[in-house]
């Protein structure tokens, strides 16, 4: 199920986000922003090691790994973002089907007209 919600992200977490993602085009790129409760905290760029990444992302495991990390510092995964060089703010199917962080804010920014990047959140779940 996709439903779209409202992620109260800080504007300079939206403005890093679009950065990260005009910064890695024509590509796809991702990262992740772990919180408090629903408060965003911290962002995270990750590098997407995904074979195919003009059309799609994988999170590195560097990155993941810092999830453990947060724990102690009393944090969670809060949201995970990537772009769409060339698609809508929407999930994909592949985005859908590989959703598996059902407690995560899936965090979508399109470039689809890279002069007024769109971001949109959805939950996505099984």
């Amino acid at each position: 199920m996709v439903t779209e919600i409202a992620l109260p992200l800080p504007q300079m977490m939206v403005d890093q986000i679009i950065t990260h993602a005009e910064a890695g085009y024509p590509e796809e790129v991702c990262g992740l922003v772990a919180g408090r409760g629903n408060e965003p905290v911290a962002l995270y760029h990750a590098r997407n090691v995904s074979p195919t990444p003009r059309i799609a992302y994988e999170v590195d495991v560097e990155t993941l790994a810092r999830m453990i990390e947060w724990e102690d510092e009393g944090l969670e995964l809060l949201a995970i973002y990537h772009s769409h060089p060339h698609g809508p703010p929407a999930p994909s199917e592949t985005d859908i089907a590989q959703a598996t962080y059902p407690d995560a804010v899936y965090v979508i920014v399109s470039l689809a007209d890279r002069s007024h990047p769109q971001l949109r959140a959805f939950r996505l779940t099984p």
